[in-house]
């Protein structure tokens, strides 16, 4: 760690080797990637970036940044829209600390870690939608599209990007064609803008649609990349031969690995340095093989097809036939789209009416509806408030309910896109989420994402000519379900201990018997599967912080 800027009001200490730029004469910093709206080109000429107000900024620029700026008696931090590189601050004795590292915020003379148990019920109450305070009291979180302004009379946040900006119906995009076309510009160019960033990319794809197109569009020659994929586990369906078709069709070198349960510490959370408990112990069987990959080629960053389900607007809803119907009417369009509802579900157009009526929304909510986890004790929703700090969560009035389902899967997604163990080796990149891919995608009807009768067609559409046809058509996902079902076995006793008798049980967080029953089950169902294992991260988040402030 070493000063990188230091004037009136302002510090920062980083790691001179982390990308950044700095500004000048002791202006601030932006730390990650930024590129120029217009070309895509990579900006490593700072001068006019302290001259910008905010909005001007993620409206001239696009990237994976946070920018610190000190403008006169205040300073200013930006963090992009897509939250590519984190950022939490904390007021220690009067002093504002901002850092991507919040671990380095306890110690001698700094914080004690202290659990904030609200938070934590919030987040297996509402899920992935991430409030702007965190699970550990203290420290906050600077969200995506967000601004933290700090002055003399303290410290407040406003919103420099909105994702409704792009679901208002004025900017929808009305044609098809018009749709594909842009989609492929934008993510062409977006993703061969990252794919420059790095000598030796590590590429990680499952021969499924998002994955495959971010290996398309990261095909540019600038860079050694690679790509990985994972073999299946016994009694799991192969990926194989799609990822094998597209690494051969773009001539990327591949490597297969193969998940290894064995590596999986059930009691050991990879988010164990953050402060919110968002990984998952199943990702540990991947992780693991992909470090030792990741040491032998030197790897600089790590790549995914992260966030593409719910930027492509998967869904398998009646939504889009509500969506067309509120903004056309009743017409041949809101049959077109019936039918292939229908096709895509394997079902008639009645039944994708009837669906549609029921869920016609009669008292349409601004607030996405909370997926609670099942196992948790029946009071635990009383008097919960909704997670605060957030402005992306409330849908303005006017947004249609399916465009208002595909915002809110964007911004879910987020919770997803770290606590990964490999991020001690290099950057974990989701480009697919990169701020010009989602304003397009956002901008396009639900309607079109489905047409044809299969999902995230659009995409599909924009790179057909670029992808092998079996991967452009394909319908199904393979899932590592057997895997999954062994590890649990093989862990059952340490489940149920840190279930039955840990720290969430403590708190009277959860239905024990509820567990308990399951547990002791055929644990068929494969729903409630994933919320066990919900818990059993958190648990082991929870303990790993108790255990340092006991420490």
């Amino acid at each position: 760690m070493v000063d990188l800027v230091e004037g009136p009001g302002l510090l920062v200490i980083g790691d001179a080797r982390a990308a950044h730029v700095v500004l000048p004469n002791g202006g601030g910093i932006l730390f990650g990637h930024l590129f120029d709206r217009e070309s895509s080109a990579r900006v490593i000429e700072p001068a006019k970036l302290g001259q910008l107000s905010a909005s001007e900024l993620v409206k001239s620029y696009w990237g994976g940044y946070v920018a610190i700026r000190a403008l006169g008696d205040r300073v200013e931090v930006i963090r992009d829209p897509s939250g590519t590189v984190p950022c939490y601050y904390a007021e220690i004795e009067g002093v504002h600390v901002l850092t991507s590292r919040p671990n380095l915020l306890f110690g001698p003379a700094l914080l004690e870690p202290v659990i904030d148990w609200t938070i934590v019920t919030q987040s297996l109450v509402f899920r992935d939608f991430r409030p702007a305070r965190t699970c550990l009291r203290g420290i906050s979180e600077v969200l995506p599209g967000i601004v933290f302004d700090l002055n003399d009379r303290g410290a407040s946040t406003h919103c420099a990007w909105s994702p409704w900006t792009f679901a208002e119906p004025a900017v929808r995009v009305t044609d098809r064609a018009d749709a594909i076309a842009l989609l492929r510009d934008v993510a062409s160019t977006t993703l061969g803008a990252w794919a420059g960033c790095f000598e030796r990319p590590l590429i990680e794809i499952s021969g499924g649609l998002d994955s495959s197109i971010v290996a398309a569009g990261m095909r540019t020659g600038q860079s050694e990349a690679h790509c990985l994929t994972f073999g299946p586990a016994p009694g799991d369906a192969s990926e194989l031969p799609w990822a094998r078709a597209v690494a051969e069709l773009l001539g990327y070198p591949l490597t297969e690995l193969v998940a290894d349960a064995a590596t999986v510490d059930i009691r050991h959370s990879d988010a164990q340095d953050l402060p919110r408990p968002c990984a998952r112990s199943f990702s540990q069987a991947l992780d693991r093989p992909i470090q030792v990959l990741a040491a032998e080629l030197r790897t600089d960053a790590f790549f995914g097809g992260g966030g593409g389900d719910s930027m492509f607007c998967l869904t398998h809803s009646a939504f889009p036939l509500i969506d067309r119907l509120a903004a056309e009417g009743l017409g041949k369009g809101v049959f077109e789209t019936a039918g292939d509802i229908a096709q895509m579900t394997r079902t008639n157009v009645w039944k994708v009416f009837a669906a549609a009526a029921r869920r016609w929304p009669r008292n349409h909510s601004a607030m996405p509806k909370p997926m609670t986890n099942a196992f948790l004790a029946p009071h635990v929703r009383d008097c919960l408030p909704w997670p605060e700090g957030n402005p992306w969560l409330a849908a303005p009035a006017g947004i249609p309910p399916g465009k208002c389902k595909h915002v809110w899967s964007i911004i879910g997604i987020q919770n997803q896109l770290e606590g990964y163990g490999r991020e001690a080796m290099a950057p974990l990149l989701a480009p697919l989420m990169s701020q010009p891919i989602a304003e397009i995608c956002i901008s396009i009807p639900t309607w079109f994402w489905c047409a044809g009768g299969n999902n995230r067609t659009v995409a599909r559409e924009a790179f057909r000519d670029r992808l092998p046809a079996s991967v452009i058509d394909r319908r199904t996902k393979v899932s590592f379900s057997s895997l999954a079902y062994r590890m649990i076995r093989a862990n059952m006793t340490i489940i149920r201990e840190m279930l039955l008798d840990g720290a969430l049980a403590r708190e009277g967080l959860l239905d024990r018997e509820r567990i308990t029953r399951f547990l002791e089950g055929t644990m068929a169902d494969s729903e409630a599967l994933p919320e066990v294992m919900a818990l059993v991260e958190v648990e082991a988040w929870v303990r790993h912080w108790e255990g340092r402030s006991l420490g």
